[in-house]
């Protein structure tokens, strides 16, 4: 296709990263609303897509210019960018984060004061310690840095002939493709073990390379910049492919992993991952006991008994204690009834299952860490009854009700040392121990069967729709890096003039949704667009 610029996937590119600021006003001041799950759907195709993309454009300049050109200007424009705007960014950041908490008690001008001197008061938050939203430059730099060794070094590798044959199959026979593509990524995901390829942190670190999840994230993603990169080289076909054929193959794909998940549940596993356990469950109607008899809900009491520990209140307004249950995924958990002489109880009615918990001491509304209320983890480990990464308690609960406790705090045993018989040892538990380890692979696996699908319908859309050459999509895409890089700080700071507002949290969302925008495309038009900064980003000032 010569030097044609491609407008689908240049319009594509821009809109995925518009998409990330309503996506961080959802989830930063909405997610436990309706609109938080809408938000993290976009975690379905949004970076995905965007890193695919991301590697068809690598290996077009690569092809188009040279392997140091394209080292080069991934170096300029990439790598740059990150380490010179980092440190602006953050501290803006951080006046809007402070500002955003203030607001939820405080007036707009005591918070914009205190916000300001926490530069005085704390001025070790002047440290960008992390990349922020910025860490997917740091990962697409050291992409284009792989991929250049890859195609330089080994470009008759073994490897490559078998995926690039497998990418084309994607053209040339989708389902086949697809199901190829769809299965070696959930494959890869439980190979990692990671439930999705941004879970559990790490990825926004400046030394990602040495954190374990911060790395499986980069091998996630590279992933899909691998197959971006391998796209480029069957770009004619990749141009011409039918939106209506990528949903039909999302479409029966997903009914069968609604069938292979529903099964699951029905068989009385849980998903490790509380909150689409919770969610999957309402969805199928399989908390609904009249399902399966067998599976009636029973009574767990939970004791405790707090006479080496004075009871807190933590953030509520009276000292109490809580049992926290991890599959339930509520982090406040369920206040537990004082009986006197510190003894702390509650009774609850859950479903046969293995269960995970602990006691905390106060009202808190998230999971945090030690202390913020846990229970001693190390010492729960030590004493034998302390399970899994958090080392939680767990009990196995069958048809019958059972009794946890009386427990010490932070104890396996009373608080006179005598100990008291687990529902479910780690003698027994490694008898299950592979069926557990097999059932929560399956689950990441189902989990991420359809993230290839969903990228491949939004990446067919855009080439259906935004094909041909158009000034708005094109300034779009123009404005859409500056805009992603300046957006974060805004969408902590303007939802906070709403906080105390009376008004639908929808309202709320559109009208920050405007502000923020119509500020970062103003910066944008008047300071960036035709400066040396539009150049530092984009390669050349725009008139």
């Amino acid at each position: 296709m010569g030097q044609e610029r491609y407008h689908s996937l240049d319009a594509a590119r821009g809109l995925l990263m518009l998409i990330g600021i309503y996506f961080h006003i959802i989830v930063f001041h909405y997610g436990e609303s309706w609109l938080g799950q809408v938000g993290w759907a976009t975690h379905l195709f949004r970076m995905h897509t965007f890193f695919l993309i991301s590697g068809f454009f690598s290996a077009l300049v690569l092809y188009r210019k040279g392997h140091y050109q394209m080292l080069d200007n991934r170096f300029k424009r990439i790598l740059l960018p990150l380490i010179t705007l980092a440190w602006p960014i953050w501290i803006l950041l951080i006046f809007g984060m402070k500002f955003n908490e203030l607001r939820y008690e405080n007036g707009i001008l005591y918070s914009l004061k205190q916000s300001l001197f926490q530069y005085i008061e704390e001025p070790w938050v002047l440290i960008p310690w992390e990349t922020m939203h910025l860490w997917f430059l740091s990962f697409l730099f050291f992409m284009s840095l792989f991929s250049y060794i890859l195609r330089n070094r080994f470009s008759n590798n073994f490897f490559l002939k078998i995926s690039k044959k497998s990418i084309q199959l994607i053209f040339d026979k989708p389902w086949i493709g697809m199901l190829v593509f769809c299965f070696s990524y959930s494959l890869l995901l439980s190979a990692l073990n990671k439930f999705e390829a941004q879970g559990k942190g790490g990825w926004s670190s400046w030394i990602w390379v040495f954190k374990e999840n911060g790395l499986k994230t980069f091998i996630a993603f590279s992933f899909f910049y691998f197959v971006g990169w391998q796209m480029y080289h069957f770009q004619e076909k990749m141009v011409r492919i039918s939106m209506l054929t990528y949903f039909k193959i999302l479409l029966t794909f997903s009914i069968f992993i609604h069938i292979l998940n529903y099964s699951l549940y029905y068989l009385g596993y849980n998903n490790p991952v509380p909150k689409f356990n919770t969610m999957h469950r309402n969805f199928y109607g399989l908390n609904d006991d009249k399902l399966d008899p067998n599976r009636k809900k029973q009574k767990v009491t939970f004791l405790v008994n707090m006479s080496n520990k004075d009871v807190m209140p933590g953030k509520g307004d009276t000292a109490a204690m809580y049992v926290c249950i991890l599959e339930l995924g509520e982090p406040s958990g369920i206040k537990m009834t004082d009986l006197g002489n510190d003894i702390w109880k509650s009774t609850i009615e859950l479903n046969p299952g293995v269960y995970e918990y602990k006691f905390r001491n106060g009202l808190y509304d998230n999971w945090g860490g030690e202390p913020d209320g846990w229970e001693n983890g190390k010492k729960l480990d030590l004493g034998g009854c302390g399970f899994g990464e958090y080392d939680n308690r767990k009990f196995k609960l069958e048809n019958k009700d059972i009794m946890l406790g009386i427990f010490c705090w932070s104890e396996c045993s009373d608080c006179s040392g005598n100990d008291i018989p687990f529902t479910w040892s780690k003698e027994e538990q490694k008898k299950e121990g592979y069926e557990v380890f097999l059932v929560n692979k399956l689950f990441i696996f189902l989990m991420n069967f359809l993230v290839p699908a969903y990228t491949m319908l939004v990446l067919s859309f855009f080439i259906r729709f935004c094909n041909r050459p158009s000034k708005i999509l094109k300034y779009v895409s123009d404005s859409a890096y500056w805009i992603y890089i300046i957006h974060l700080p805004l969408s902590f700071f303007i939802p906070a003039f709403f906080h105390q507002s009376k008004i639908h949290l929808f309202i709320k969302f559109i009208i920050s949704s405007i502000i923020v925008s119509i500020i970062c495309f103003i910066s944008y038009h008047y300071f960036v667009r035709n400066s040396f900064l539009g150049k530092f980003l984009n390669g050349k000032k725009f008139n």
